[in-house]
């Protein structure tokens, strides 16, 4: 039987295998675009909850995804640069 942190595994490389696919696919960069203006939004609810009492974990769980969002932008748009070997459109 497969533990469930190689069964995590597996699936993290088969999601990023599909988003790899989909940005080589997307010459004009509307999909990689769509993505990172998706991170965006989250992220910007994410910083609005900060303005709320929370406690110390859950401020900084917040900053964690807050982190996590903007290295997913950097990401997607490096990933996009990379396989179409020109800047990421502005």
């Amino acid at each position: 039987m497969e533990d469930s942190n190689e069964s995590g595994k597996k699936n993290v490389f088969s999601d990023l295998s599909q988003v790899e696919k989909s940005l080589a696919e997307d010459i004009g960069a509307e999909r990689a675009q769509a993505m990172v203006d998706y991170f965006e939004n989250v992220l910007k609810s994410s910083e609005e909850m900060l303005l709320q009492p929370l406690s110390e974990t859950d401020r900084h769980l917040l900053n964690q995804l807050i982190q996590g969002f903007q290295a997913a932008q950097r990401i997607i748009r490096h990933v996009w640069e990379k396989l179409h070997a020109t800047s990421f459109p502005a």
